[in-house]
């Protein structure tokens, strides 16, 4: 290994010649005003830290810097196939995208405007004095499609027309130009100002060609032993304090040297299974297909390296229409079956592996299976299934639903294993005493009466609230009760952050009552045909009160075994 200064000017002569992009880095996400900030920091002599090289021969895929920085750019046009091939040498980035990104664009290249699509370059103000303005920065920069004035220095003219010049003569340059804006000065202001672009532009030519502003530390995988999977490691461990990778982005970057578009496929899954607010990573999808596929739930970069892996990919890519179906198939059950809109009722995202795995094997399952499915996701929640050795269970559940399954869910199968390992199998009163369970409680019974989640909003700001149907704070202060009775299921209902905060502080039935004649379904929400036809027998004493609540609890649990429970005959007493 390596620790050498290199100048700026060598390592932009480098650049998308032998200085390359593994296909393992992620776009460039800079701002300009972190590009801005860099730049200041250069002026200022700031430190910021080393680069991270690694040169070899091996067969990775070579990406390019881009000559004009778009953010979003498409990156499969940045590929460069000829570097890529193994046996010809080149060098790629490993920590310090980012910043080179950003030098190169600053001293040689440009960047697009994502609004107005003009072709911007950086211009620096060579006349600062140090001071930092509100923003923070002493030393201004800008991006502009033409000078923004006489003081402002394009910093490409120096790879570009000034590139022979010296520092002295870039100065006593731009000092006789602004001579024109010398009028109401002092002889003390423009000596002030002459010294500061000297001393300004002699900095920025020193950031260019001098070898002592940039570090570079090189794995020397041509001359040493760094095979690609040790890389890898370090890769990730110095990537972890800005973009966090993980083991599902090495396996990825192992994939794509196969597989171009893989991620990007397995992006767009994740994306159609947030379409309800969810908060489905890439890294899940990806878990399904290793899994579907019979090769354990374990994300390892190792699993597609070799034959090994190239056999593996070659199966995923022949079966990715089946694949793909599977993965509509999940969606839909997710938002008609389960009505899951809202990351707020779901506790393992586990859980919806063996669902995928499940519907690969047995596409297209009719509806008693899919109420088992229901019955399955619901009780991985409630239960807590899924909320230990995630990998291992997976892993055995493919054991039980990754093969034809003769058209019915395996419940009693999935069951028997939970059972064997210590774990409640049916909704019992003690789940619904667990207040960690009531939004998942309460979206079943919604979905039950309204035929839909409450989380269906169009306008994230009016996802339901938890309201109790008696007010909580009357319950306390006027007849004195405890936490477990007041925060009871029983007097839980949703209602709309908009509508929770138009309710104020009525008693319940005068504000039931008055939806009532509103027109509002109040039956739905309270459950009891009685006070829903009659909102007047909702008294406010604590025996109506308790009254209400049980018979309404018992209500709730009728309707979550009925879903929870779905393949106990009707009647039949929960237990494990």
């Amino acid at each position: 290994m390596s620790y050498l200064p290199r100048s700026l000017f060598r390592l932009i002569q480098e650049i998308n010649v032998s200085l390359f992009l593994p296909h393992i880095q992620r776009p460039f996400v800079w701002e300009k005003e972190q590009m801005q900030r860099l730049f200041d920091s250069l002026m200022r002599n700031y430190p910021i830290q080393t680069f991270l090289f690694w040169r070899t021969q091996d067969g990775i895929r070579a990406r390019r810097f881009m000559d004009k920085v778009e953010w979003d750019a498409n990156l499969s046009g940045l590929y460069a196939e000829a570097k890529s091939e193994k046996g010809i040498e080149k060098t790629f980035v490993l920590d310090g995208q980012q910043r080179l990104q950003t030098l190169y664009a600053l001293f040689a290249g440009s960047i697009v405007d994502a609004k107005t699509q003009q072709v911007l370059e950086a211009y620096a103000d060579v006349t600062a004095e140090g001071r930092p303005g509100p923003d923070g920065m002493a030393f201004p920069l800008r991006f502009a499609a033409e000078s923004p004035g006489l003081q402002w220095y394009r910093l490409r003219a120096l790879t570009s027309s000034d590139q022979q010049r010296s520092a002295h003569d870039i100065a006593e340059n731009l000092n006789e130009r602004l001579e024109v804006m010398s009028d109401g000065l002092s002889k003390e202001a423009l000596k002030t100002r002459e010294k500061s672009v000297r001393k300004n532009v002699s900095q920025i030519v020193s950031l260019l060609r001098e070898d002592k502003h940039f570090w570079i530390e090189e794995l020397d995988g041509v001359a040493n032993n760094y095979p690609y999977s040790l890389v890898l490691d370090i890769f990730v461990r110095v990537n972890s304090g800005g973009t966090k990778l993980d083991a599902a982005d090495l396996m990825f970057a192992a994939m794509k040297q196969k597989w171009d578009a893989i991620e990007e496929q397995v992006e767009s899954v994740a994306d159609s299974l947030n379409e309800q607010q969810l908060a489905f990573d890439k890294s899940l999808p990806l878990k399904c297909l290793v899994v579907t596929h019979g090769k354990g739930a374990e994300l390892t970069p190792e699993k597609f390296a070799g034959p090994a892996g190239d056999e593996l990919l070659n199966a995923i890519s022949t079966r990715w229409d089946d694949a793909e179906s599977a993965f509509e198939q999940l969606r839909d059950f997710i938002r008609n079956d389960l009505g899951l809109f809202s990351d707020r009722v779901v506790q393992s995202y586990g859980s919806f592996v063996p669902l995928l795995d499940f519907l690969f094997h047995n596409p297209k399952p009719n509806e008693v299976s899919r109420k088992l499915m229901a019955a399955y996701y619901y009780k991985a929640q409630l239960f807590g299934w899924f909320s230990s050795s995630t990998d291992t269970v997976i892993n055995a559940m493919h054991g039980v639903v990754g093969k034809p399954c003769g058209g019915v869910f395996p419940i009693g199968d999935i069951k028997a294993y939970f059972a064997r390992s210590g774990y409640e199998v049916l909704l019992n009163d003690d789940h619904l005493r667990n207040v960690r369970h009531r939004f998942m409680l309460l979206n079943i019974v919604y979905l039950d009466q309204f035929g839909t989640s409450p989380f269906n909003v169009k306008y994230r700001g009016n996802e339901p609230h938890i309201d109790h149907i008696y007010p909580q704070a009357s319950l306390r202060s006027h007849f004195l009760l405890g936490t477990d009775e007041v925060n009871h299921l029983g007097n839980y209902r949703f209602v709309g952050a908009t509508d929770n905060m138009r309710k104020n502080k009525e008693k319940p039935a005068e504000y039931f009552s008055r939806l009532r004649d509103a027109g509002v379904p109040i039956g739905k929400h309270l459950l009891l045909e009685p006070e829903a036809d009659d909102p007047t027998l909702l008294k406010w004493d604590v025996e109506t009160y308790r009254h209400f609540r049980d018979r309404r609890l018992a209500r709730v649990k009728e309707i979550a075994e009925r879903v929870v429970n779905a393949e106990q005959p009707i009647g039949q007493g929960a237990g494990r």
